[in-house]
């Protein structure tokens, strides 16, 4: 019989969010079934996060997070860093400073003007789909989404 040992000394050496969640679950001695119905999805999607094969989606990383009791920061791609900063309050804060109507960043972002209201008020999230529109509208006024959000959660 082969035995697997793990080197649960600290999570340094996690690159991923897949490799992070993993250690942490397995240093818990929890099982992929276990955690999965404790976060509400299939075990399968877990297992696809863990291999890095499938991106976390933000309610889900919230969920992981509480569960494992680990930093939610490190499950998160751009985009779900993005969703988490908050999206709205960010996208409110740099169309003011460019001084520009909502219509006018729809526009730029491809969007109508009501959605993208529904973004700034939090009753609504841009989809992932949405997110690199997003960075491209808000490039063309010199923003630079992913250097500001991550400035913020640094």
């Amino acid at each position: 019989m082969i035995h697997l040992t793990f080197d649960y000394r600290n999570d340094e050496k996690c690159q991923t969010p897949g490799e992070y969640l993993r250690y942490h679950r397995t240093l818990q001695g929890k099982t992929t079934r276990e955690v999965a119905e404790k976060v509400g999805i299939v075990p399968a999607t877990l297992v696809l996060y863990e291999n890095d094969k499938h991106p976390i989606k933000h309610k889900t990383a919230v969920a992981l997070a509480d569960e494992l009791n680990i930093d939610l920061q490190r499950l998160l791609d751009t985009y779900t860093a993005f969703v988490n900063y908050p999206c709205g309050a960010f996208l409110r804060e740099v169309r003011k400073e460019l001084k520009l109507p909502q219509a006018a960043i729809a526009r730029d972002i491809g969007i109508s003007q009501t959605a993208y209201s529904g973004w700034e008020r939090g009753v609504r999230v841009p989809r992932r789909q949405e997110y690199p529109r997003i960075i491209a509208g808000l490039k063309k006024h010199g923003v630079d989404v992913e250097r500001q959000i991550h400035k913020g959660i640094a």
